[in-house]
């Protein structure tokens, strides 16, 4: 009788739309500031909260890329390379065994570790690209020839630019745009 009583009760509960979690009051709700967030909220927040994960083009690297826009830059604590480091490890890859830990190699210490595996174009998809051996910045190829850059800087006031520091992201509708400085490298670390 009890077996036939339980089952009833949870038929009762799956009918009325109440999952046995909620009925026991376990399901925790993803509020801010008290109030549920909808799609398009989410859609449009930057910086922490997760975007659509079960969206086909969701791109792991490209939202720890968009979270972590926006720091301002800190000589041994963000650098470049540490940052991008930084930004993988967040979206699960680890690359330090293969390019030489950040806090203890220094970009040219990352060209030589590689110097093997770098390329003068980048390949479609996500790659690092080291710029005249001083910088290096995340860059993805898209399917229709685009690009996207994001990096972590600090450049000085000169003639043509104001002074700026932080890690920003950039889009170009032409992959070539995006090759900075002299002579550009890319390493693809997703093979």
């Amino acid at each position: 009788m009890k077996t036939l009583f339980a089952i009833l009760a949870l038929a009762l509960l799956v009918v009325t739309g109440i999952g046995a979690q909620e009925a026991a009051g376990t399901v925790a709700d993803i509020e801010l500031d008290g109030r549920q967030l909808v799609l398009a909220e989410m859609e449009e927040a930057t910086g922490g909260l997760p975007r659509c994960c079960d969206d086909l083009n969701y791109d792991p690297i490209e939202d720890k890329c968009l979270n972590n826009i926006g720091q301002n830059y800190e000589g041994g604590s963000n650098d470049c390379d540490l940052w991008i480091e930084n930004v993988l490890g967040q979206a699960c890859i680890n690359i330090s065994a293969a390019w030489g830990p950040a806090f203890t190699t220094s970009v040219q210490g990352h060209i030589q570790v590689l110097s093997g595996q770098l390329s003068d174009y980048a390949p479609q998809g996500w790659s690092i690209e080291f710029i005249d051996g001083s910088h290096v910045a995340l860059i993805r190829v898209n399917a229709d020839g685009s690009a996207d850059l994001y990096h972590q800087g600090l450049n000085k006031s000169t003639q043509t630019m104001e002074k700026w520091q932080g890690s920003r992201g950039y889009h170009y509708s032409d992959v070539r745009s995006a090759y900075w400085g002299d002579e550009p490298r890319f390493w693809n670390f997703d093979r």
